[in-house]
């Protein structure tokens, strides 16, 4: 945390100090705080960022103002919390806090899923622990974030979820990997009207593949894109996956005798 960005350029500078000097820090409170900014409540359990030997305290609105350069005149920013009766607004769930300093989020979008957070608060751990998962395997976390917060205020985001039935049997039958489940599930629970459908189209496909993850994953772009799906392959399926559907070996699943078969009447007729 404590990455102020430069206003000219938008890089990375010194980290935020209170007056004396000193690198404020991340802190979650353990008694009633006040931040000596805004003069706004920081309630036990809340995050703020402060200098312990000075006694100084940030709520994470006059952080974020600090840090990129846009801090007001004290006497103008009591007002406003006052006037305002935003005491509360400023504050920042310490798990909201983690996960950005994790993923070095700037505080402009922790800002902004600590808003969005706010109105989910039946479903925030799942929602927590669904970030997480997401951003861990991200190219551009931050990126990611921007397109979650909108999805929660679009109303279509799932956070961790477990599987619906039918979904689990695919993931199991086929042997998806940890990612593809995951999204396979986002996908299927955001498309309810269209849920069997969908599946039913992407289970088709998964039926002669040697990659059913893969397969997974370009049949949830081509259908959230809504062209043309990519065609049935009929190749035999991986050696992994041959078994999984029943109806015995590979050699006999076409109606031709296998070579154990035919060896067997071999034998047969060399004893007569």
């Amino acid at each position: 945390m404590g990455r102020k960005r430069n206003v000219d350029s938008g890089t990375k500078g010194n980290d935020p100090t209170c007056p004396s000097g000193h690198t404020l820090k991340r802190r979650v409170a353990d008694g009633e705080f006040e931040c000596d900014t805004c003069s706004a409540d920081l309630a036990a359990g809340c995050c703020f960022y402060g200098c312990e030997p000075c006694d100084y305290s940030l709520c994470g609105g006059c952080y974020v103002k600090l840090a990129t350069g846009t801090m007001e005149a004290p006497q103008q920013n009591s007002e406003l919390g006052a006037g305002e009766g935003g005491t509360n607004s400023n504050h920042i769930d310490p798990d909201v806090a983690d996960l950005c300093d994790h993923y070095a989020i700037e505080d402009r979008i922790m800002l902004l899923l600590n808003d969005a957070m706010k109105g989910r608060q039946s479903t925030f751990a799942t929602d927590i622990a669904g970030l997480w998962e997401a951003l861990a395997t991200a190219r551009s976390p931050a990126g990611l974030l921007m397109a979650k917060i909108r999805h929660m205020k679009e109303g279509t985001f799932v956070g961790k979820v477990e599987p619906p039935p039918e979904v689990a049997r695919v993931v199991k039958q086929y042997r998806l990997d940890e990612d593809a489940k995951n999204k396979l599930t986002d996908f299927i629970l955001k498309r309810p009207n269209t849920a069997k459908e969908d599946l039913w189209e992407i289970e088709r496909r998964l039926e002669n593949s040697g990659r059913p993850s893969a397969v997974v994953m370009t049949m949830i772009v081509a259908i959230q894109k809504g062209g043309k799906l990519p065609e049935m392959r009929m190749s035999a399926p991986h050696r992994d996956y041959g078994d999984l559907r029943g109806g015995g070996s590979a050699a006999s699943r076409d109606g031709k005798p296998s070579r154990d078969q035919d060896r067997d009447r071999d034998r047969d007729r060399d004893r007569r």
